[in-house]
């Protein structure tokens, strides 16, 4: 262990285990004792990221906000962590201006510091530095990726480990795991040389890209790997919160390799640091899996113990009690990443709630138990479980629940290429949003049911070649503009404009496309704008109108704040429509724009 516990082991127990957890049903620790009020900015940052963790963003942004007068606040790397930490909370709250001006006083603070470059680029790329990025927002961080890697060779100033460390998010999403691995370990690499060289590195960065690192390694199914990184983080500098999921990890790889002593001792140390930073899901996660363990030591005490720290711990998160806390439980283990472990808890779930009848709690299991197969690479397994959760929504009158369900479902085949399937089950989705529009309690259910199952199977059926899918995206597009849902009027715009594309509905396809490029800038959607446009610019460009699109590319580029690989791209599309105009010179010199606009990067710093 990296940390002593100071405790001996009695039968694979320690022999204070009953104390410790009763310390922690009592609210304190034997191991810490009682947190003050942090006295430092550092100290002050810690427990905005543990409040984070904790899913209290209230406690999370008053801590950073404190950590800003505090002695080290004017400290740029403190400052700048604790602008972050404001970012991400507001972001995750979905104030988004109020992000978007905590990204820009971090960015002052960056610049001040001699990182100007760093600064233009986070402001540049906003939020997707601060959560998953999307499909489409991925493809811009792979197009910053090589630049960034280029400036880093011959700079600090250089936005290259926040890039990595989003794309890596991503490739996990995608299932990419050894990609997200490489893109980790490479972080790792910039950091720890920067560390010894003397150069400021934030701590949190450090413990949360090791312990995320650690968390992929696991789900990657290598153990050990896995563990020796959760050693790193705990040898290192990190809150509780970091080293509590570190402890509960290693306690997970120790219970599979057959080391039930080790696994105790790890679990209960999670238990009590997740407590200790008020992370109560966390807490009660670990207990729970503490309590199984001490079961299988045949210490049944013990194990009671430990199922009642659970249950505490999970109220005072605000978690339901009984098989309501055990589905808490599972969807915890299942957002940790420990999927098999969150398998096993959930299938025990789904039989109680057989056994009991109980519609909608089993719903809900399933629900969980198919996130859990489909994280583990069984899809079919999954789609099973999604399917009977749909059937169990609909005969418990949860119909909302069940249009979700076979939405997921939907999503899901769609991204096996198996699109039939998918409209199967987009079109009951839309057939149950229909119908819970006219139940008598309509205004209980979510009016956004109803446009995405629209938006979902209109796009699907025209990449299937059926007409019938424009009208239904037509329907998606007035019910948001009835509910003033005006970026996801563009949104679905923009789906439309491709989905005529993909019936060979050129002229419609552009129109639409140019209607949804307005929609957007209206929304304050620059990019999806420009992004649309340059979509109409190439239907016009496949169907050899070289004029008009050669017209629309040049306008693309002539924009004010368009992205750089936009503007690369208008400019290769302008090429390609000169070509075809037979204006050999005008190619040519469009061709040297868009080497110009590769290269622009480099000529601003």
């Amino acid at each position: 262990m990296t940390e002593q516990d100071g405790s001996e082991a009695t039968s694979g127990l320690p022999a204070d285990l009953g104390a410790r957890l009763n310390a922690v049903l009592a609210r304190r620790s034997l191991t810490g004792g009682p947190q003050g009020a942090p006295e430092t900015a550092r100290g002050w940052l810690d427990v905005s990221y543990e409040a984070a963790y904790a899913e209290d963003l209230t406690r999370a942004a008053r801590a950073a906000r404190s950590g800003l007068d505090a002695p080290g606040g004017q400290d740029p790397v403190n400052r700048a962590g604790l602008f972050r930490a404001l970012a991400s909370v507001a972001e995750l709250t979905g104030d988004h201006a109020a992000a978007t001006g905590y990204i820009a006083d971090r960015a002052r603070v960056l610049t001040e510091a001699g990182y100007p470059h760093r600064a233009r680029m986070e402001v540049q790329l906003g939020a997707m530095l601060l959560r998953e990025p999307e499909a489409f927002e991925a493809t811009v961080l792979q197009g910053v990726l090589e630049d960034e890697r280029t400036r880093s060779a011959r700079s600090v100033d250089t936005a290259l480990p926040d890039v990595l460390v989003a794309l890596a998010v991503r490739h996990v999403e995608d299932g990419r795991l050894d990609a997200a691995v490489d893109l980790l370990e490479e972080c790792l690499e910039i950091q720890d040389a920067r560390v010894t060289a003397g150069l400021p590195v934030a701590p949190e960065s450090l413990s949360s890209t090791r312990m995320f690192l650690a968390h992929v390694h696991l789900m990657s199914h290598e153990p050990q790997m896995s563990a020796e990184v959760a050693d790193e983080v705990l040898a290192g500098q990190s809150n509780r919160a970091v080293r509590a999921a570190m402890w509960m990890l290693k306690a997970v790889v120790a219970q599979d390799e057959g080391d039930g002593a080790g696994a105790v001792l790890y679990a209960l140390r999670s238990v009590e640091l997740h407590a200790a930073a008020g992370v109560r899901k966390g807490s009660a996660s670990a207990a729970a899996l503490l309590a199984g363990l001490a079961a299988d030591a045949g210490d049944q005490q013990s194990s009671i113990l430990a199922w009642k720290v659970a249950v505490a711990q999970a109220e005072q998160g605000e978690v339901p009690e009984a098989s309501d806390l055990t589905l808490a439980l599972g969807h915890q283990l299942l957002e940790a990443e420990e999927h098999a472990l969150a398998e096993r808890v959930l299938a025990g779930l789904v039989r109680r709630e057989e056994a009991a009848r109980r519609l909608p709690g089993l719903a809900r299991a399933l629900v969980d138990l198919g996130h859990a197969a489909r994280h583990q690479d069984r899809q079919d397994e999954a789609l099973e479980h999604w399917d009977r959760a749909a059937s169990l929504f609909e005969q418990a009158g949860a119909t909302d629940e069940a249009a979700r369900m076979h939405l997921a479902s939907g999503a899901l085949l769609n991204r096996q290429e198996r699109a039939e399937q998918a409209a199967e089950r987009f079109s009951r989705a839309v057939e149950l949003a229909r119908a819970a529009e006219e139940e008598p309690d309509a205004e209980d259910h979510d009016p956004a049911v109803l446009p995405q199952a629209l938006h979902a199977l209109g796009h699907v059926l025209c990449e299937l070649g059926e007409e019938r899918g424009v009208a239904l995206l037509d329907e998606a597009i007035a019910l948001a503009q009835d509910s003033s849902a005006a970026w996801h009027e563009a949104d679905f715009t923009d789906t439309r404009a491709r989905g005529l594309w993909a019936l060979r509905q050129g002229p419609a396809a552009v129109s639409s496309a140019l209607t949804a490029a307005d929609l957007f800038a209206a929304s304050e959607d620059s990019t999806a704008s420009s992004n649309a446009e340059l979509f109409a610019a190439y239907v016009l460009l496949e169907q050899e109108r070289a004029e008009e699109a050669a017209t629309l590319f040049r306008m693309i580029t002539e924009q004010e704040g368009t992205a750089r690989y936009l503007r690369m791209a208008a400019w290769l599309g302008l090429a390609q429509s000169l070509d075809l105009a037979g204006d050999e010179e005008g190619a040519t010199r469009a061709r040297f724009e868009a080497d110009a606009a590769a290269q622009a990067e480099d000529e601003d710093d």
